[in-house]
């Protein structure tokens, strides 16, 4: 009796003490704790903090604390006031681990209309970085690490809740602004076990919703076990999976698994990131390892885009002053048709330039750096299909180089390279090609849709230019473009192309004939400042022998060439009319030159021996060789004792001007 007695009356005593409690913590006053919450932050960030609401306190169910109003100051050189407004933050936590454990237990968690600013300075400083967080480091920086994780304690999360979240980031280089509303974010799970976070959220307008299931809270700063993440993301019609592990997870550090990206739309991911992509589905997987803000590596990468595909692996590497990608990649078919992008409202019109005016994007050079080896099995583009495309591309602080490059074009190999530097302004241009025994038949076959020739050559272009756009850089080109073809067939389908009219006026001599065999035809052109002069330019076929000369304005994109045919039969000179080639790239003009034929044609012309008479039989007649072009030994003076051409492009065209000149004075 006098035991139950004893246990009873401490019973009362200690029911009494917690009411006492209770009632003693509800009549308190929190507010009064505000302002030395405000200190201890300010010495520990260097920023203000500023509580405007009540803090208050709550016993019943759960105890838990409310605070609102909240903000916190943003760095001096920041674009607003504040970095971060709170609305309202409740916590619920469990009593008694805290009184007799000393750890915090939150069981619940709510957090609601956040307006939280991430931005940046001119030099690239993030206003969420604190100086007064950055002490000394001591030690190697495994042990500095090990003394960050030691000396933080996670606390145990069972429920968590987001509501009206509105997070943006502010690029102060840019100046550009993205921003998200993070609707709805809650948890399940346990502290103990995994844990599952849903999230819902609108990015640059367009829905976000994502799934991510973790392990353990309690083993998040765990060493010496991979730490499970899965994700799924479903952001503008696709579907992001991640399923892999981290070693390190909260910094990023021992990075594996697998992501795999599809869609349907490319171009409603371009929306999100501001960018214009084709609307076309999409697939990219491969496996990942690496650290996060070091080095990333993707293996076993596949991916398409419509008809294209791609494989091989890639490295990233983030740690240098911009993003670097060193990757090997082959793909079997490359459909650049696919990638076209028309502008909303955008109409063709008769006077589009084919050298675009529009400005060159490079400002996208200075996005990464990179070093890829690409090798492309077909390249479709407008007009034709490149094969085997093989290219060294390397990126250098907007320094863009393909070189070398080669690929199967018209029936032959063509080598070359490509510069485009952005470091300037304007922006620089080199361009080399060297392409033996092309086909040009068949090239022009599929630029223009004609079956007009069939013969090969060979081509040679290098030319240097500058300009912030295709057009500009057009204008400025200074350097050199050389053709040497040899025997080959010229269809009668020519004469439709250039029209009746014409050809019966200009090419009396050839009436009825049908195809007309090609002996040679050469042609050379200096390029100044986007003036591409004719120093050689000579057609020789079984009936006529045609000298060409005249400029192409690059910048105007217009043409003034004059061809003068003589044919090779004395009887039909008179009948020889020059022939002026005029009017645009976009729309070209072909006419007889009238005032050609009133001048040189009608004065006894027939009177005088034809030197291109003499072209011809000597073109006929040459045997400089096997690898000697007639057109070229013809224009080289004709002498039997003409020495042995140096082979390509490079000797065909050698003194070309002077032999003409030569020839015909």
């Amino acid at each position: 009796m006098r035991l139950r007695t004893i246990l009873l009356g401490g019973l009362g005593v200690g029911v009494v003490v917690v009411i006492a409690a209770v009632v003693v913590l509800s009549s308190m006053d929190f507010g009064k704790y505000k302002g030395l919450l405000v200190e201890r932050v300010e010495q520990a960030t260097g920023r203000k903090l500023a509580i405007a609401g009540n803090l208050k306190l709550s016993l019943f169910p759960v105890p838990g604390l409310t605070v609102k109003e909240v903000s916190f100051a943003n760095a001096d050189w920041g674009s607003r006031p504040e970095m971060a407004k709170l609305g309202e933050l409740s916590a619920h936590v469990e009593l008694l681990p805290l009184i007799f454990g000393g750890k915090l237990d939150i069981t619940g968690l709510l957090l609601k209309d956040v307006d939280l600013l991430l931005e940046t300075d001119g030099k690239g400083h993030g206003n969420w970085e604190f100086g007064a967080l950055a002490p000394a480091q001591t030690g190697s920086p495994a042990e500095a690490a090990a003394q960050r994780t030691s000396a933080f304690e996670m606390p145990s999360f069972d429920n968590i809740q987001l509501q009206n979240v509105l997070v943006a980031y502010r690029d102060g280089r840019t100046g550009k602004t993205t921003t998200a509303t993070l609707t709805e974010l809650s948890t399940s799970g346990s502290f103990s076990g995994p844990m599952q976070v849903k999230a819902a959220a609108i990015v640059q307008g367009i829905p976000v919703r994502t799934t991510v299931t973790v392990g353990a809270l309690a083993t998040l700063t765990s060493r010496g076990q991979p730490y499970p993440i899965q994700a799924e993301i479903d952001v503008a019609g696709a579907m992001v999976t991640l399923n892999g592990s981290a070693s390190d997870p909260l910094a990023g550090r021992g990075l594996n698994g697998k992501v795999t990206a599809d869609g349907p739309d490319l171009a409603a991911v371009g929306a999100l990131i501001g960018a214009s992509l084709p609307a076309k589905p999409y697939h990219l997987a491969a496996t990942l390892s690496g650290d996060a803000g070091r080095t990333i590596v993707l293996k076993a990468l596949q991916g398409s885009l419509g008809a294209s595909a791609f494989s091989g692996e890639a490295t990233i590497v983030l740690s240098g002053p911009r993003p670097k990608v060193v990757a090997t990649l082959n793909a079997p078919r490359v459909d650049l048709t696919e990638f076209r992008m028309a502008k909303p409202g955008a109409k063709p019109t008769d006077d589009d330039h084919v050298f675009s005016p529009a400005p060159l994007p490079l400002e996208a050079l200075r996005a990464a750096d990179a070093d890829v080896t690409l090798s492309v099995g077909a390249l479709k583009t407008e007009r034709l299909t490149l094969q085997n495309l093989t290219a060294h591309v390397t990126l250098d602080d907007r320094d863009l180089r393909i070189r070398p490059f080669g690929v199967d074009l018209a029936g032959s190999h063509v080598t070359g390279g490509i510069e485009l530097s952005g470091r300037q302004a304007p922006a620089t241009l080199a361009l080399d090609l060297d392409g033996k025994q092309v086909d040009v038949g068949k090239l022009l076959a599929l630029v223009s849709g004609q079956n007009l020739l069939e013969a090969t050559g060979d081509v040679a272009v290098a030319v240097r230019g500058a300009g912030d756009s295709v057009h500009a850089i057009a204008t400025s080109l200074d350097g050199t473009s050389s053709l040497v073809v040899g025997r080959g067939v010229i269809k009668s389908r020519y004469a439709d192309l250039i029209g009746a009219d014409v050809f019966r006026e200009a090419f009396a001599w050839a009436q009825g004939r049908k195809n007309t065999r090609l002996n040679c035809l050469v042609s050379h052109f200096d390029i100044q400042k986007g003036i591409a002069t004719s120093r050689g330019m000579l057609m020789d076929t079984d009936a006529v022998s045609m000298l060409g000369e005249g400029t192409v304005d690059l910048g105007s994109e217009r043409l003034d060439i004059e061809l003068t045919p003589r044919p090779k039969d004395a009887s039909l000179l008179n009948l020889a009319t020059p022939i002026d080639i005029g009017g645009t790239f976009e729309h070209p003009t072909v006419q007889p030159n009238k005032a050609a034929v009133a001048k040189q044609v009608a004065v006894g012309v027939a009177s005088v021996l034809n030197p291109l008479i003499v072209v011809g039989s000597l073109v006929l007649d040459n045997t400089g060789g096997r690898n000697k072009n007639p057109c070229v030994a013809a224009l080289e003076g004709g002498k039997s004792s003409a020495k042995q051409n140096e082979g390509g492009v490079s000797g065909a065209v050698k003194d070309l001007g002077r032999a003409i000149d030569r020839i015909f004075k």
